[in-house]
C-alpha cells in the first residue's frame, strides 16, 4: 500500500535524510551535455529526482510513488548521461549507482531494475 505522500520530492528528501544525511546533495540537477539551441527547443537533458555523492560513489535516484518500468528507462538514461554533465565534471570518473526509490513492491519493476544493475528500494 502506497504511503500518503503529498509530494514526491518530500518523499525523496525524507529518504535522503533517513539514509544518506551526510551525502553531498545536488537535488534535481540536469544531467547530460547541453547542446546549442537547447534554450529554444526545450529540455533535452534529464532531471533525476536526486543526485548524491557519498563514499566516492555517485547515487542517482529516480523516485516513483507507484513504480513503473518507464522509471527504469529514465534512470538508465540519467546514468548514461551523468559522465558528460559539465556541472558535475569533477565526479565523472566515480562509480555510479542507480536507485529506483518507491513506496511499494512490484516484482516486475524490481526484476527489470536489477537486470539493469540498479537497486530497487522500498521506503
Amino acid at each position: 500500500m502506497a504511503r500518503e505522500i503529498e509530494n514526491e520530492m518530500a518523499y525523496v528528501n525524507a529518504w535522503v535524510k533517513a539514509f544518506h544525511p551526510a551525502a553531498l546533495n545536488y537535488g534535481r540537477m540536469r544531467v547530460g551535455k547541453p547542446r546549442a539551441g537547447d534554450e529554444l527547443t526545450g529540455v533535452t537533458r534529464g532531471f533525476p529526482d536526486k543526485i548524491l555523492i557519498e563514499n566516492d560513489t555517485v547515487l542517482i535516484i529516480e523516485a516513483k510513488i507507484v513504480p513503473t518500468t518507464s522509471a527504469v528507462g529514465q534512470l538508465e538514461f540519467y546514468v548514461k548521461q551523468f559522465p558528460v554533465t559539465p556541472e558535475l565534471y569533477f565526479a565523472r570518473n566515480l562509480p555510479i549507482k542507480g536507485i529506483i526509490l518507491t513506496t511499494m513492491e512490484n516484482q516486475t519493476v524490481r526484476l527489470f531494475a536489477e537486470d539493469k544493475g540498479f537497486e530497487y528500494v522500498v521506503f
